[in-house]
């Protein structure tokens, strides 16, 4: 993913803060973090990532509630409190476990359950429901399959009999890419008002938030 998609799936509609990695790969700057997720009887991890130029920052700043759209840079200071920041550790050497992650070498990971929604209307509502008692909202993967454009989340049914989880990845199909980095979604008396937006500075609606990816490994 670019550094503005990295940027939001790690700060943007988030109450916790994730550290940043940041190293060299193959001649590449690298800055990525985990995503964990409870699957089977214990988790798998995605290892999301950004090229970026070289870089001694110490933080990644973003806002999304600018009325312009998305805002984000890499920074030495914390002195803006509109901005959310995460730290970013700069790696001596590269663990092999991440090493590999940025290759073809790692194993194959058995694929969750797929349920295919009619709309982003329900996904959106299903994120809706999740986000009370999540310390984020869950982000919405987009990324092509056979020219197709695909939106999903995943969602953990927990404590499946004996296994931790039933992985779940609820997911809907679109001819086009989606037309904004954010859902805003509200109920009215005459039914859903959804839209996609370039920010989330109107605090009457509910967002989720789309990260494009150029791949993710546990779809079909």
């Amino acid at each position: 993913m670019d550094l503005k998609n990295f940027s939001r799936l790690v700060l943007g509609l988030t109450v916790e803060t994730t550290p940043i990695l940041h190293f060299k790969s193959r001649e590449k700057h690298v800055l990525g973090v985990f995503v964990s997720y409870l699957f089977g009887k214990g988790g798998v991890p995605l290892f999301t990532y950004a090229y970026v130029e070289d870089t001694d920052k110490p933080f990644l700043a973003y806002r999304s509630e600018s009325l312009g759209g998305e805002q984000f840079q890499l920074t030495s200071e914390l002195e803006d409190p509109k901005f959310r920041y995460a730290p970013i550790l700069h790696l001596e050497e590269t663990p092999e476990l991440i090493a590999r992650s940025l290759t073809a070498e790692v194993k194959e990971t058995r694929k969750p359950l797929t349920v295919k929604l009619k709309s982003v209307n329900s996904l959106t509502r299903l994120l809706l429901a999740m986000a009370s008692r999540m310390p984020a909202v869950l982000p919405l993967w987009h990324f092509l399959r056979s020219d197709k454009h695909i939106i999903g989340t995943y969602i953990p049914f927990e404590h499946y009999y004996e296994a931790g989880a039933l992985p779940i990845l609820f997911y809907t199909v679109q001819d086009k890419p989606p037309d904004g980095p954010f859902i805003r979604y509200k109920t009215l008396k005459q039914g859903e008002s959804l839209s996609f937006a370039n920010d989330t500075s109107d605090s009457k609606y509910f967002h989720a938030k789309l990260i494009t990816v150029r791949d993710f490994p546990l779809f079909p």
